[in-house]
């Protein structure tokens, strides 16, 4: 994983960190986990919440106080739109035909009707962002998902979570801003990393800062609700998954 990577991740581990907040498990609810490096994780989620507290939430906290609404909301619709390629290939990988032609149509009336998907019209017209993801397809396809981990700056994931999510960078088109014109690279790369990073820590704000700073256990809360919310969406279980945001869900 590149540094870029890396600080693109970040926004992954704050939303994983807001799942723990949105939802408090029936009694005996813990789910079987496969967690045999659980003192590395507890030492990786110790590492994400320093990083949290001394860099994310200051330079959110401070995005939120310069940033008008109307700005932060058309930034967070574009940031979303930028996940549509790679929630089209994942549908056609995962045989769901109608849910890949509907991804495709929103992509298409957000690009051209949406000013390149910083507008939401396609919402208007039946056809709301759905997000999955690689760790999902291989799921539907029977993949295991392996043991539990925490990782530096990517936060909760699991095995196969970890390998899709390499497989959507892969997919995602702005990594390859480079490929098509070198001299935008590092400024345009890195400023879409930072953005994009900060903008996510600053819509799931108070559900972090609950879960970081007023959880009695983050760690078990994370990795329950965590496994919780993949296992649903990989068995296609829509309400149980929509019980919880997703933390893809940028």
């Amino acid at each position: 994983m590149t540094l870029i990577d890396a600080i693109r991740r970040c926004a992954a581990m704050a939303l994983a960190l807001a799942v723990a907040a949105c939802a408090t498990a029936e009694p005996g609810a813990e789910l079987s986990a496969t967690d045999p490096h659980e003192s590395f994780n507890q030492k990786m989620l110790k590492f994400n919440m320093a990083l949290d507290r001394n860099v994310l939430r200051p330079a959110a906290q401070g995005y939120d106080f310069i940033t008008p609404a109307t700005i932060k909301h058309m930034l967070g619709n574009g940031f979303s739109h930028l996940d549509l390629p790679a929630d089209f290939a994942n549908y056609l990988f995962q045989g769901e035909i109608d849910s890949a032609l509907e991804t495709l149509g929103r992509f298409t009336i957000n690009t051209v009707m949406g000013a390149g998907g910083l507008l939401d019209p396609a919402t208007e017209f039946g056809l709301p962002k759905r997000d999955t993801d690689f760790g999902i397809t291989l799921g539907k396809h029977g993949v295991d998902e392996g043991t539990y981990w925490v990782l530096p700056l990517v936060g909760p994931t699991t095995t196969r979570d970890a390998f899709g999510g390499i497989v959507d960078f892969a997919l995602t088109p702005t990594n390859y801003i480079g490929v098509i014109e070198p001299s935008l690279s590092p400024e345009v790369g890195l400023a879409l990393l930072g953005v994009g990073t900060i903008d996510a820590r600053d819509r799931n704000g108070d559900l972090i800062d609950s879960v970081l700073y007023e959880s009695a256990d983050p760690y078990i809360s994370l990795r329950s609700i965590y496994l919780q919310r993949r296992r649903s969406e990989v068995a296609g279980d829509k309400g149980g998954a929509d019980a919880l945001p997703n933390i893809f869900d940028n």
